[in-house]
């Protein structure tokens, strides 16, 4: 049985949502936080790419052979689990300084703005990048 394993990381920033599978064009499933889906496939050459609403991955292209099992891992945008806390954590430290400490703080504000810039370029015009789909070598243990 030839098949396609997806392992989806748990992260916290898509975790309420279901992310579409396509193969050769054609949704075959959903996956959901923290989930490894299997799909079952022809032998030969496949594309793949995940859709989450209007964002989706970059198509990826699979040879599988003969009773293959390919694995591929499906994650969010590079920095994506880490950009939005950063931008919280620095909110608040621009608050607390401002309102309790009395300390001018303003260039925080620039940093924030980068930051937000960073996270809307991947909604907009960087929105078939969102996702990440990368291919894990299989490491087949002989016994």
């Amino acid at each position: 049985m030839t098949k396609i394993r997806i392992e989806r990381n748990s992260e916290w920033n898509n975790k309420a949502r279901e992310i579409g599978i396509y193969i050769d064009g054609e949704k075959v499933g959903t996956i959901n936080d923290g989930e490894t889906q299997e799909y079952e496939v022809e032998n030969g050459k496949h594309e793949i790419f995940a859709k989450i609403d209007w964002c989706r991955s970059p198509k990826i292209e699979l040879n599988i052979a003969e009773n293959e099992t390919k694995t591929i891992k499906l994650s969010g945008f590079k920095y994506s689990k880490w950009i939005l806390p950063a931008l919280l954590g620095i909110m608040l430290f621009y608050y607390l300084g401002k309102y309790a400490l009395n300390i001018d703080l303003n260039f925080l504000i620039w940093i924030m703005a980068i930051g937000f810039l960073y996270l809307i370029y991947y909604i907009t015009f960087g929105k078939n990048r969102y996702l990440i789909l990368t291919e894990k070598e299989n490491k087949n243990v002989l016994q």
